[in-house]
């Protein structure tokens, strides 16, 4: 009798004993360890626009071209007389103080030259030929542009092709529009921070947008007579823009 209670006595006190155990394991799996999420930070608040500057010069060099057109019944002899009225053109330039490597040639063409049929059934007949030479020259003195344009007429120069204005140094230029761009660019950043309270802090990004650099001014051009070529040259001003988008990060007012 004894025997039998203590088997039943260690019997309930192992299925305790394992009861207790499990509800443990129970109870670490329902409640696992949270862990707390490090706080993020706020993002900086910034400001973006957009800014145009402009800068002004005159042109401080041109460029023309010149040259002569001859005609004559064979290849041979417009060759000829266009090379000998090019030879007196050339010289008389760089006798005006041109410098013989700002003397460039452009284009030269030799072609023959038809004559249009007199019925609808005729065909065209070979009436001779033109040679045309042209060389592009270089002047920096744009007070003597016009005389020289008469010069080379007197020479022998028969066509004048055009007349372009460029301002030799125009990074300068640029820089002072991208300078003006940026300070426009600056204003009206510093209005907006103003007006959310807040005040600029540094550049966060710089980006050019647009250049609008001059396009070379051109006269007009084609065959000429000493007559016509004695005219009024005025070079003008020309203009760079720069256009830019800055950011800005922006910083308490307090």
């Amino acid at each position: 009798m004894k025997k039998y209670l203590t088997s039943i006595l260690v019997t309930i006190l192992v299925v305790g004993l394992l009861s207790g155990i499990f509800s443990l394991q129970a109870g670490n799996a329902q409640t696992p360890t949270v862990k707390p999420e490090p706080a993020q930070e706020a993002a900086p608040g910034s400001v973006t626009v957009s800014g145009t500057g402009t800068a002004q010069a005159s042109p401080d060099v041109a460029f023309v071209t010149v040259g002569v057109q001859t005609e004559a019944e064979e290849a041979s002899a417009a060759l000829a007389q266009n090379n000998e009225q090019m030879d007196q053109l050339i010289a008389a330039l760089t006798e005006a103080g041109i410098a013989r490597e700002d003397i460039q040639t452009q284009f030269f063409q030799l072609y023959p030259q038809y004559q249009g049929p007199t019925t609808p059934e005729g065909q065209p007949e070979l009436s001779g030929y033109v040679a045309v030479n042209t060389v592009q020259v270089r002047v920096e003195n744009l007070s003597e542009l016009g005389n020289l344009l008469d010069i080379a007429v007197e020479a022998g120069g028969n066509l004048i092709q055009n007349v372009r204005f460029e301002i030799s140094d125009q990074d300068a230029l640029l820089e002072q529009a991208r300078e003006e761009a940026f300070n426009n660019a600056r204003s009206k950043a510093e209005q907006l921070a103003g007006l959310a309270g807040s005040e600029l802090g540094s550049v966060i990004s710089i980006n050019e947008s647009g250049i609008s650099q001059p396009f070379p001014l051109g006269l007009g051009g084609g065959d000429v007579t000493a007559e016509q070529a004695a005219v009024p040259i005025e070079p003008g001003s020309q203009t760079v823009s720069a256009s830019i988008q800055v950011t800005w990060r922006l910083e308490s007012g307090e």
